[in-house]
């Protein structure tokens, strides 16, 4: 609060500026400006795209072939159980050449439909769908920040920290994904893998520098989950 002192000539209170406060936060003009882009946060970003474009694209495609299989088994489900409700209701039971056809039909359908429920390829065709769209959002962001000036895309750590947390998410939360399939795709959009665990790598790709393990480690950059096959 203002102080007021009164002078020897008018007798008029002047006020008094305030002390400055030792315990008030330093303000943003004192802080600076935000550090600058470097080229290695460029390649880091292009890097992350370049997986997160590969897991969309993994996603999508197992997405496609799971509406496939439930089409396969589906369809067949509806037909037998249409063909086994008709002879119920037409008495195809009683005539002894079609009785054994009723009942294999009426066991195909019952494993048909059990295969169905148990398999669930609506379902998980459903979430990988989901997942595919997850990664797809990511990788917009990414390209918007690859397509900004290094001015407007604020703060480097802070972007990135963002960044990396919704890429982790998405990746914990996404259903698993064939490792045979990831890896195809994973070269496909030019992201280096380590060879699986296990395997010595090739002469082509020790040649190539591809399987060098202190220059690539191998939880080095994101990878969707996997389903490893059992050594």
């Amino acid at each position: 609060m203002a102080e007021e002192t009164r002078t020897a000539a008018d007798q008029t209170f002047v006020p008094l500026p305030d002390a400055p406060s030792q315990s008030q936060p330093p303000s943003q003009a004192s802080q600076g400006p935000p550090p600058p882009w470097t080229p290695k946060m460029d390649e880091l970003l292009q890097d992350w795209r370049n997986r997160v474009y590969a897991a969309q694209s993994a996603y999508y495609e197992t997405a496609e072939q799971l509406h496939r299989q439930n089409y396969w088994l589906g369809i067949p489900v509806i037909i037998v159980s249409s063909v086994v409700g008709t002879a119920i209701f037409a008495d195809w039971s009683n005539n002894g050449a079609l009785k054994w056809a009723v009942g294999s039909i009426s066991i195909a359908a019952a494993i048909l439909a059990s295969l169905q429920t148990f398999l669930k390829f609506g379902e998980n065709a459903t979430l990988h769908g989901n997942a595919a769209d997850w990664f797809a959002a990511i990788r917009r962001d990414i390209d918007q920040l690859l397509a900004l000036p290094s001015e407007l895309r604020g703060h480097p750590k802070h972007t990135l920290d963002n960044l990396r947390q919704e890429i982790n998410k998405a990746g914990q939360k996404s259903p698993e994904l064939s490792e045979r399939l990831w890896r195809r795709t994973a070269r496909r959009f030019g992201v280096n893998e380590p060879p699986p665990s296990g395997r010595a790598p090739g002469p082509r790709e020790s040649a190539a520098g591809r399987a060098a393990p202190a220059a690539e480690p191998a939880e080095a950059g994101f990878r969707p989950r996997v389903r490893r096959k059992a050594s």
